[in-house]
């Protein structure tokens, strides 16, 4: 598969190309292969009337289209691209298959055509905190990132016109590595690994040998950086090319990150650095503190200097839909953590406070084991509040452990929320499931919970 790849690489001029579905990646590698001379069509299961900004854009740009379905025609050319939303297995997928198609994600076309190095940041959580990390660390010093792929922007973006730009922050999902080939980056990063979206890939062996692709054609010349206090990853890193950079909370005998007597250090090129005190960083959770070592490596790598990385540990604050803090209202806070689709990422989330806390989870199952987290409740939670498809299960998992009381709606669990919390608590929105059965997606989900706390604090006595 990977010498056919390499070959049709070089031959994209005239080859007939469909790209299955008009959102942004769609969008942005059709017009990526039509400028390296494909015949390319998009072919979009919703209705024009639904999509008409996306169609307007492909008029523009003088590009094919077809709504409403997949005719035989689209499924019976070269090649099919598409987005990380469309499972391998799917009917459209195998029947283009079966007609002889190439099956290749954006992020493996757009790799094609960077002409600048790429940061490959994956892992099961925390791949948009550090790929956004590393940008800020660069930029601060004076070197030009971008930050894209999984993140929101498409490569094929950058792909098509990188010459503002000397390095792509790249994050990558487990579902983009199913259809990557021969993506290969100068740094790859590989954060943690837990379970998660086995509802689509079956189990963890999969889902962690699709995550450490990542490193698959690397050289010499690369570098690898990986969480050495993580067992599940450490177990596929047997067979590396790149040269090594790990990163732990512990001391490390050779190159890499750590954290000793509370200060976050670098060994690169036999140098050793004392960047900060963990307390002076903004983001907030071990986890971060992870996040930072794995990010002040990969600058560190690719031209960021000192400075540069210490400066952007000291002042970034964290994304929005992840550990954000939304307001203070009656001596209680309020945080929007409904990036936390997993059970890792509340497990981690549970222990970077200091106070009670009145959890509000809940929302489609991923196939989860939210017992992990029983610990994490009876230690850190005051009062659970379920919410979504997953109340049920999750309230069987953590009977007995704190008292649980299920919602109808978000709305009516902040309610709740506020009826149980006292002055110095914390209200913590971290679902540990993802957000389609009730919202359309995480941010739709967090920004809810913000018009909610915003409302009610400004009602508030």
């Amino acid at each position: 598969m990977i010498e056919t790849v390499k070959k049709y690489r070089k031959a994209t001029r005239g080859r007939k190309v469909t790209v299955l579905g008009a959102a942004r990646s769609g969008l942005a590698v059709a017009r990526l292969l039509e400028k390296h001379g494909a015949d390319v069509l998009i072919s979009e299961m919703q209705p024009l009337n639904q999509v008409e900004e996306a169609a307007r854009q492909l008029t523009f740009w003088g590009l094919d289209a077809e709504w409403e379905g997949h005719s035989d025609k689209a499924l019976s050319r070269d090649w099919l691209v598409i987005s990380p939303g469309v499972p391998i297995d799917s009917p459209v997928v195998r029947k283009a298959q079966a007609n002889g198609m190439l099956i290749l994600g954006e992020l493996e076309v757009a790799s094609w055509y960077l002409d600048i190095p790429m940061i490959a940041v994956t892992g099961s959580n925390g791949k948009t905190t550090t790929t956004t990390l590393i940008t800020e660390m660069l930029c601060s010093s004076n070197v030009s990132a971008v930050a894209c792929g999984n993140i929101g922007r498409p490569l094929a973006e950058i792909a098509f016109d990188a010459t503002a730009y000397k390095i792509a922050v790249v994050e990558v999902s487990s579902f983009q590595m199913e259809t990557a080939y021969t993506f290969h980056p100068h740094v790859a990063l590989f954060l943690n690994l837990t379970p998660d979206h086995l509802d689509r890939h079956g189990n963890m062996e999969i889902y962690g040998e699709l995550k450490a692709r990542v490193f698959k054609h690397q050289n010499p010349d690369d570098w690898a950086i990986y969480n050495q206090s993580d067992d599940h990853v450490m177990m596929l890193m047997d067979d590396l090319e790149a040269k090594r950079l790990p990163f732990d909370v512990k001391p490390l005998p050779a190159d890499g990150a750590y954290v000793e007597q509370g200060r976050i250090k670098l060994r690169f090129d036999c140098r050793e650095y004392d960047l900060l005190a963990t307390d002076e960083m903004r983001l907030r959770g071990q986890h971060n503190v992870l996040n930072a070592l794995a990010s002040s490596l990969a600058s560190m790598a690719t031209g960021a200097n000192v400075e540069g990385i210490v400066s952007a540990l000291k002042t970034f604050e964290g994304l929005t839909h992840r550990m954000e803090s939304v307001g203070h209202v009656n001596g209680v806070e309020y945080i929007n953590d409904s990036k936390a689709t997993n059970v890792d990422a509340v497990w981690y989330a549970l222990g970077g406070f200091n106070c009670p806390i009145i959890l509000i989870a809940g929302g489609r199952d991923k196939d989860s084991d939210f017992t992990l987290l029983s610990d994490r409740i009876r230690d850190n939670v005051k009062n659970l509040i379920l919410i979504g498809e997953a109340a049920d299960k999750m309230a069987v998992d953590f009977e007995g452990l704190v008292p649980v009381h299920r919602a109808q709606s978000l709305q009516d669990a902040v309610e709740q929320a506020v009826s149980f919390s006292d002055i110095g608590d914390v209200v913590l929105f971290s679902p540990a499931c993802s957000s389609f059965d009730m919202f359309r997606n995480y941010e739709d989900r967090g920004n809810k919970f913000k018009e909610i706390i915003e409302k009610m604090g400004s009602v508030a006595c």
